[in-house]
């Protein structure tokens, strides 16, 4: 019977062995015919990934902001319209509003079309960085001498030996797919909406 010091020694060496079995990529086995991915786990986990992650929040926060600050000064002219109505001739008053109107329908359809333009850049992006790291998938695939790699989610039943997404998340993060796209390298204004200075009310 071992004694209560060597029974924590050997406990551990053993979580130590673990630790370091921890920290390293597992490989899958050799020969294996096809190795899957998690593909958004290679986003999310990835340091290129989870900066453009947080790139792509800030934007949306911004457009986000830009559209309450838009929306509370048509509220604040509103309102100063509202004060007009019993101290100006009808007439009057019915142009002022219908260009209030106009300027707010107008103003609401630019939002409108950056909120789309900065849907398609950030899915432009997306596929920037998955184009990214193909060679990278090329580089495993040959190095396991695989035939094929298939995204998790389309593979009903699988050995998870198969599964490659940690090697390629450390592959990205080690320099290995230098054509990532860099968050802050591109135009900040979406596509095709370039910021129009009357757009405030």
């Amino acid at each position: 019977m071992l004694r209560p010091r060597a029974v924590a020694l050997a406990c551990g060496l053993i979580a130590g062995l673990a630790g370091a079995a921890g920290a390293q990529v597992a490989q899958p086995p050799a020969g294996a015919p096809f190795l899957f991915i998690n593909q958004e786990r290679i986003l999310v986990d990835s340091e290129t990934g989870r900066a453009l992650l947080a790139a792509e929040e800030e934007k949306r926060k911004a457009l986000v902001a830009e559209a309450r600050a838009i929306d509370s000064a048509f509220e604040d002219e509103e309102r100063q319209l509202t004060e007009k109505r019993g101290t100006i001739p009808t007439q009057e008053f019915r142009k002022l509003a219908d260009a209030f109107d106009e300027r707010v329908v107008a103003a609401r359809k630019r939002q409108d079309e950056r909120s789309d333009g900065l849907a398609k850049e950030l899915d432009q992006t997306r596929r920037q960085f998955y184009a990214a790291v193909a060679p990278v998938l090329v580089r495993l695939m040959e190095r396991h001498q695989a035939q094929a790699i298939f995204d998790e989610n389309s593979v009903l039943l699988a050995d998870q030996r198969l599964n490659i997404t940690d090697e390629v998340i450390a592959e990205i993060d080690a320099g290995g797919a230098p054509g990532l796209p860099l968050p802050g390298t591109e135009d900040s204004t979406p596509q095709g909406n370039e910021t129009n200075e009357d757009e405030a009310p």
